[in-house]
């Protein structure tokens, strides 16, 4: 128990410095659509491929930069106790509308692979109460990804 709480308050004090807060914001969004690949137990190569690209348009990463990101979403992914300290960060300094575009681009990864799981709707809505994403925003941004696929 002693060692979850040292790697939650570890992740907190990484994520909330000045000097780094854009990065933060990356891993953190990264971290939530690596979440949402992850919610119906089945990572489909598809996904991956989807993940890559909307990382990096939304950031206009390199590809090196990318690898970077995306293995450090992956461990916190792995040692992620609640979503709700990475939803915290994006609240405290995303305004609405990325909130909002966090939210598409979780549906988004969602139809990467075709299928919309239960488990996957149940995680997205999660988040967009927790970023405080109205309801009838969670639905344009799951019709825009269902026509998009």
């Amino acid at each position: 128990m002693k060692k979850i709480l040292l790697k939650f308050l570890t992740i907190e004090t990484v994520e909330t410095s000045p000097e780094n807060l854009e990065h933060s914001l990356q891993v953190a969004t990264a971290v939530l659509l690596v979440e949402i690949t992850r919610a119906d137990f089945i990572v489909e190569a598809s996904e991956k491929l989807r993940l890559r690209e909307l990382l990096e348009q939304q950031f206009r990463l390199s590809a090196l930069e990318l690898d970077a990101l995306l293995e450090q979403a992956e461990a916190d992914a792995d040692r992620m106790v609640s979503i709700q300290h990475v939803t915290r960060l994006l609240n405290q300094h995303y305004d609405h509308e990325m909130k909002r575009r966090v939210v598409e681009m979780m549906w988004q990864m969602v139809y990467a692979d075709g299928e919309k799981d239960h488990y996957e709707e149940h995680l997205i809505r999660q988040v967009a109460d927790l970023l405080y994403v109205s309801h009838s925003e969670f639905i344009q941004a799951r019709h825009l990804a269902e026509t998009d696929s």
